[in-house]
């Protein structure tokens, strides 16, 4: 099995997505709490709601849904059912059988609080996206070539790790000799257009922003040397280089999450000469 490598940009990255998520997930108590809910009972809601069988859930299935013993689930369904939020009731096709449905008071309030969710999720997704994204971690060359290994670097940082360097800015950086760089390709036709840097302010809205039209322009101009970098990667390992001090939020991280996303390569490419 390949050793996987990690780097200080994916530390950071998957900090950044666990800290989103538990300001997600307090947020969310907060909205419970406002609504005169506790946050199990919010869950308890959802699991009824929610539940995929054709019949409405049992108390076993909400304990199973939310990770509860049957006597935790019994007595998180005794308050919702005091509180006026559920109700119990006999299946008609045997009696022994006891179902959970919402009452009118348990619907209007989940719908209200779904409604805020699904809007705080979706003003989440565009900066939560380029994390998720880059959440794939490049791994040493497998045998079927099924994984390719993209990594980010500085063009300054000195050579590590191996694979062939490909500087991805649109400009040439100032100061550096073109014949002293350790770069093996220029492509700056893969690079962000003007107009759609201007859209990153370094702001993390503004990046997500960046971030969504850079991958619909790759996808849209960029067809052949998306594939022709995929070859590279799998034939061998390919690094971006770029000259942002932010690597995490630059367009070559964006360019490698799109090359780690995309479907292998049928056949294997030669190391470019420089």
């Amino acid at each position: 099995m390949a050793k996987t490598r990690l780097g200080d940009a994916d530390y950071r990255r998957l900090l950044t997505l666990r800290t989103g998520l538990r300001r997600f997930l307090r947020w969310s108590e907060e909205r419970a709490h406002e609504a005169g809910l506790t946050p199990a009972q919010h869950q308890l809601l959802l699991a009824v709601r929610g539940h995929q069988g054709t019949q409405p859930p049992t108390i076993g299935d909400v304990a199973e849904s939310l990770l509860l013993r049957h006597h935790s689930a019994v007595e998180l369904v005794d308050r919702a059912e005091a509180a006026g939020l559920v109700e119990r009731r006999r299946d008609p096709s045997d009696g022994r059988v006891v179902r959970l449905e919402l009452t009118r008071t348990g619907r209007a309030a989940l719908e209200r609080l779904s409604s805020l969710h699904l809007e705080e999720l979706r003003r989440l997704a565009e900066s939560f996206r380029p994390l998720w994204e880059g959440i794939t971690v490049p791994t040493a060359g497998t045998d079927d070539g099924s994984q390719p290994e993209v990594r980010v670097g500085h063009v300054l940082a000195p050579p590590s790790g191996g694979g062939t360097r490909v500087l991805v800015d649109p400009t040439w950086p100032r100061g550096l000799r073109r014949e002293q760089a350790p770069i093996d390709r220029w492509l700056p036709e893969v690079a962000p257009s003007a107009a759609i840097r201007r859209l990153d302010d370094g702001t993390p809205q503004a990046f997500a922003s960046f971030a969504r039209r850079y991958r619909e322009e790759l996808r849209a101009q960029s067809g052949a040397l998306l594939e022709e970098l995929r070859l590279l990667a799998h034939s061998g390992g390919l690094v971006l280089l770029t000259a942002s001090h932010d690597l995490e939020r630059s367009g070559a991280s964006v360019l490698a999450g799109e090359l780690r996303a995309g479907r292998p390569p049928r056949t294997r490419a030669r190391t470019p000469a420089r």
